[in-house]
């Protein structure tokens, strides 16, 4: 009989052969993202700080691989970790994940920590690229556009792009949807050299109107803020 961990290991195995067959069948240009946020089991995450470090080599080498960082949840919360492994297209993404080397590493997360979820994302082009290197803090909202809303919804997003962006307190802002067009439907990623910029450019009253905009524009809003962990060091170019 398979246990809550086997079964969570069989529904990640499938959603990443979902991914692999469809990847195999067109290749799509743009950076995609998987997102694994995880919770550290009751008194294991010594544990599995021990465990991330051993096999560290192993997830960077992959020349498919252009990104991988690690975040901890600013204050706290579920999901107290956020890992996330970025490509330049679909295809290799699947190729990484399709190394057995990679597969036995993700397959052993689930020893050590708890997966509350795999998200897929695909990086859109609202926003300019910003500075290239990541930044220590990291807000990010995730939303649904809710029904029959998605046009308007990104027509004011063309309108407030400028505005979001021209605050020196941010330095860079990107915008993913769900590669398989679940929920969240989008993702909008703020980053801070700290925690004090982060408060200060979301006071600011210009920043306060766009929020409370779209926050009316959309559905299931919800946002967390992110620590970055110096534990990888693969940054993409």
């Amino acid at each position: 009989m398979l246990n809550r961990k086997n079964l969570f290991k069989e529904f990640i195995f499938l959603s990443l052969a979902i991914f692999l067959f469809a990847g195999t069948i067109t290749a799509q240009s743009g950076s995609i993202k998987f997102v694994y946020l995880i919770d550290y089991p009751m008194g294991g995450k010594a544990a599995y700080l021990d465990w991330a470090k051993s096999i560290t080599s192993t997830l960077q080498k992959p020349e498919e691989l252009v990104s991988l960082a690690v975040y901890e949840n600013y204050f706290n919360e579920s999901p107290a970790r956020v890992v996330e492994f970025e490509f330049a297209n679909n295809l290799d993404a699947a190729k990484y994940f399709d190394n057995p080397e990679i597969r036995n590493a993700v397959d052993q997360v689930l020893d050590y920590g708890m997966v509350r979820n795999v998200v897929v994302l695909k990086q859109r082009g609202d926003y300019n690229p910003g500075e290239k290197k990541r930044s220590n803090i990291k807000y990010v909202s995730v939303l649904d556009y809710g029904v029959g809303n998605k046009s308007a919804y990104l027509d004011m997003v063309k309108t407030v792009v400028k505005t979001l962006q021209t605050p020196e307190e941010v330095k860079r802002i990107t915008s993913y949807e769900n590669y398989y067009n679940g929920s969240p439907n989008r993702i909008i990623e703020f980053e801070f050299d700290s925690m004090t910029d982060c408060v200060k450019y979301f006071e600011m009253p210009e920043i306060k109107s766009i929020v409370d905009n779209s926050v009316g524009m959309s559905v299931n809003q919800r946002m967390s803020v992110l620590k970055l962990s110096r534990e990888y060091n693969k940054e993409g170019e």
